[in-house]
């Protein structure tokens, strides 16, 4: 029963830290406004009164540029000083869905081969 419990704390503990790695994500590479409108990709505006803002993604529109932030059922467009803008970085890549998929998919079942199987082989 020890080894049970042993075993069930190492996979919960894999599993806490899969889900924090699947949330983590870090804005690492710094651009320029065109450089970030074309990328088209999670940015993160940090203005000269050290202001931090966070837009889905970067626009151009009639010689201005726009911030665009994800409002439920619809974008929302937020004009961006770009005299006030001091950096902007780049959303860098985070883990693919699909391998947290696979990896919690295999210790699900791992955990119950572990729950049915080990009972059963111990004396």
């Amino acid at each position: 029963m020890r080894k049970l419990k042993k075993s069930l704390k190492i996979i919960a503990l894999f599993l806490s830290g899969l889900i924090l790695m699947q949330g983590c994500s870090t804005y690492k590479t710094p651009v320029t406004l065109q450089q970030a409108e074309q990328q088209e990709k999670a940015v993160k505006i940090i203005t000269t009164n050290d202001d931090t803002y966070k837009y889905k993604y970067i626009v151009y529109e009639n010689g201005q540029f726009y911030g665009v932030k994800d409002n439920p059922g619809e974008d929302v467009k937020f004009p961006i000083n770009s005299e006030e803008v001091t950096d902007v970085l780049i959303k860098g890549k985070t883990m693919p869905d699909w391998v947290l998929y696979v990896l919690i998919g295999v210790l699900a079942v791992g955990t119950i081969l572990a729950i049915v199987v080990l009972p059963n082989a111990m004396p």
